[in-house]
């Protein structure tokens, strides 16, 4: 089966209008992104529809707006089966302002079976017999970069591929284990965000920012934003700017010393930058614990 590119918006609503007209009203659905690995901010990279007949490809990057992206992801009568949805819809919501409605989250099932390996890795070779998606070899991938491999292509496909069947196979479980009106509960729930927590600040969950009294953790907030400004103005990731370990470790051990801020800095930035960051970082940590 070859795969299908929509590319753009019109491509995208006639998709839409053909699936209403043959009264079709489920497809899996999954996103690759890029966040704040191999340049600053987030970024929705490719979207892959899987409907039982077509395999499609969608590359936001050749929209001049989201209005097709955007029809496509709040279509309240079109099921999208995903899996672990939650960062897709905030990633959609951030990028686009997009509401995504109607999903059919599979992840609350798996959670609810109590499988050992609960990843889209693993549960479509457990009980699918699929082989594994060899998601190590993409995990540091880089989606922004065009054109895609074709090898990238058929991975991000993978994820979709097998979420009809698997969602079959998993509704059969929780019938047998009476577990399904808790789930359809528990995905009305993800939906509607009632048992989310409270929606923590990007710093709130970095590692370690818990375990910080609260004048480490204002310095480190006060940092973590001050990088986040530097990592935009030269679109590298925050980490890239200065590590997230040594901020850790900065803010945790209470180091006064700027020879430890400079340590830090990445040397590839440009010379007049570094200096602007060790200057105004050096300044908030000697703000808080004296010079």
């Amino acid at each position: 089966m070859s795969m299908i590119e929509l590319k753009n918006n019109s491509e995208i609503h006639g998709y839409l209008d053909a699936l209403d007209k043959h009264d079709r009203k489920v497809i899996a659905v999954d996103l690759e992104a890029e966040l704040n690995l191999h340049c600053y901010g987030e970024h929705v990279c490719l979207i892959q529809i899987f409907d039982l007949e077509n395999e499609i490809i969608i590359d936001p990057f050749k929209f001049k707006n989201s209005e097709g992206i955007k029809r496509l992801f709040e279509k309240r009568d079109l099921l999208k089966i995903m899996y672990d949805s939650l960062s897709d819809a905030a990633l959609l919501e951030t990028v686009y302002g997009i509401k995504l409605q109607s999903v059919l989250d599979l992840r609350p099932a798996v959670a609810l079976l109590k499988y050992p390996k609960q990843s889209l890795a693993h549960i479509p070779s457990e009980e699918l017999g699929n082989a594994p998606l060899n998601k190590k070899k993409f995990q540091q991938y880089n989606w922004m970069k065009r054109p895609l491999d074709k090898a990238a292509l058929e991975y991000a496909m993978g994820d979709v591929r097998y979420l009809f069947r698997l969602k079959d196979v998993l509704f059969d479980k929780l019938k047998d284990n009476g577990l399904l009106d808790t789930y359809i509960l528990e995905n009305l729930m993800l939906q509607d965000g009632k048992n989310n927590k409270k929606k923590l600040a990007k710093y709130e969950k970095a590692k370690g920012y818990r375990q910080l009294d609260k004048n480490q953790q204002q310095m480190f907030k006060e940092i973590f934003i001050l990088r986040d400004a530097f990592a935009k103005k030269i679109n590298k990731p925050p980490n890239y700017v200065f590590s997230n370990a040594m901020l850790l470790e900065l803010c945790r051990d209470n180091i006064k010393d700027p020879a430890f801020v400079e340590q830090g800095i990445n040397l590839h930035i440009e010379r007049s930058i570094q200096d602007e960051i060790l200057t105004q970082f050096t300044q908030i940590v000697q703000g808080r614990l004296g010079t």
